[in-house]
């Protein structure tokens, strides 16, 4: 697997090793510190994210309603934790934009 120095939360694997090591790199991706870019021939096509650490990005005042359906939809699959995501914070997410 790709080597994580202390410098570099990200690690860039290719697609190949990511079919190979997939249970192992979920098991990490449930840590919040861990990242890794996708490549498909050397080129950057995705960034995996744990399912926590993406609700604590969700937290953002700045997100579409799509980023908070996602995380409303999210914290269901999770277990329906609610407080993952505030109320609050989707309705004001999901509030038509006025003018």
């Amino acid at each position: 697997m790709a080597e994580k120095t202390p410098e570099t939360p990200v690690r860039i694997i290719g697609s190949r090793e990511l079919h190979q090591n997939l249970p192992g790199i979920l098991r990490e991706l449930e840590r919040s510190d861990v990242r890794f870019v996708l490549t498909v021939h050397g080129k950057p096509k995705a960034v995996l994210i744990g399912a926590e650490p993406f609700l604590e990005l969700l937290r953002d005042p700045r997100r579409s309603s799509s980023e908070a359906m996602v995380g409303l939809q999210l914290t269901a699959l999770l277990g329906g934790r609610l407080e993952s995501v505030p109320l609050d914070m989707l309705e004001e997410a999901l509030k038509p934009e006025e003018g």
